[in-house]
């Protein structure tokens, strides 16, 4: 995965119009308001869509699409991009501007919708285009278009984030979730957004089918994971923990996948916001207190017990203790496995 908090976009400068050929984007907009367009090489679910969101919104460019997007604020636009390839993103992938300049005159001109007398006066502009990255919009020439509302390729949050009320999620924390449930047309990325009060912390936690970016929105956090790589080649071991300390604003953290995690907030005294952007649609978590631990009503208290030290879970009720019990026995194995025979009852020393 890769990540690019980009800072400081001027009014009206577009990004370049582009695509990534191993990589899915997401971006969160930290501030200011964005027109992003995007093309689609089937026409399904359309052969183009527009779409404008402000701060908190999202979207979602599938690999190998061509887009772009302006910023229509006049405070500039911040936003945080996120890419869920096995390959770093190069920051000047592939810039249509640059393919046209390298292809044959003929060529460019029928696939640019020209005559070839009007691309032979356009050329030289397109061949002495430098910039990589960013243009600046003639804000005179500048028109809003009709948005795709069907199935819109950037949502703002309001629109479609849903808290989770799960419980066992930490304390002091709000957390908000953007999945493909929600953003139908973002079928490989999803998010979570975390707010935390002062102190507040993310309880540890597993991802269990995808691995993750955090990127600081506002305030400082604290973060760590088991990052280790199992194997015996590996000269450190796989539940080394490494830490991030004091991350503040556009600092970012990886966790791998199938390794458990936690955040908190890190000064003790003031708020924080975090993102954390997973390589698939819908990820798959599980939350520790909830899966295994002494508050899980259903587990095995005496197991967590044991394995973690010899600790004394607060659930009595639940642990075995010392004594006589009564033990259910039954005659066959078949009855153990497929049935509820009637038992005889036994006392025995444990």
């Amino acid at each position: 995965m890769t990540v690019a908090p980009v800072i400081n976009q001027c009014h009206w400068a577009i990004r370049n119009f582009h695509w990534h050929d191993s990589s899915d984007e997401w971006s969160y907009m930290a501030q200011g308001v964005m027109q992003v367009y995007l093309t689609s090489p089937t026409g399904v679910p359309w052969h183009s869509a527009v779409n404008t969101v402000g701060p908190g919104g999202v979207w979602f460019f599938p690999r190998g699409w061509p887009h772009a997007f302006v910023c229509v604020s006049e405070e500039g636009c911040n936003y945080v991009l996120t890419f869920n390839g096995p390959q770093a993103v190069a920051v000047n992938d592939h810039m249509i501007a640059e393919t046209y300049a390298q292809m044959p005159d003929k060529i460019a001109a029928y696939s640019m919708g020209m005559s070839q007398g009007e691309w032979a006066t356009a050329k030289p502009k397109v061949g002495n285009f430098t910039s990589t990255f960013f243009a600046k919009v003639d804000p005179g020439k500048f028109k809003w278009l009709p948005e795709e509302t069907a199935v819109p390729a950037a949502v703002n949050r309001s629109d479609v984030e849903v808290e989770d009320t799960n419980e066992g999620l930490g304390e002091g924390v709000q957390v908000f979730n953007i999945r493909t449930a929600q953003f139908p047309f973002a079928t490989r990325m999803s998010q979570q957004r975390i707010v935390f009060q002062p102190g507040g912390f993310r309880s540890l936690v597993w991802i269990t089918n995808a691995a993750a970016i955090m990127t600081v929105i506002s305030g400082h956090v604290n973060a760590a994971t088991q990052g280790g790589i199992s194997g015996a080649i590996n000269t450190v071991p796989s539940s080394k923990s490494y830490y991030g300390k004091n991350l503040g604003p556009f600092d970012s953290f990886y966790f791998p996948i199938r390794r458990g995690y936690w955040i908190e907030e890190a000064t003790g005294t003031e708020p924080a916001e975090v993102i954390v952007v997973f390589e698939v649609g819908n990820w798959e978590a599980l939350e520790a207190k909830t899966g295994f631990s002494c508050a899980n009503t259903l587990g095995a208290p005496w197991a967590y017990e044991a394995t973690t030290g010899g600790i004394e879970c607060p659930s009595p009720s639940l642990a075995q203790r010392g004594g006589k019990r009564s033990l259910r026995r039954h005659e066959t194995d078949a009855q153990s496995f497929m049935q509820e025979p009637e038992l005889e009852t036994v006392n025995v020393e444990l």
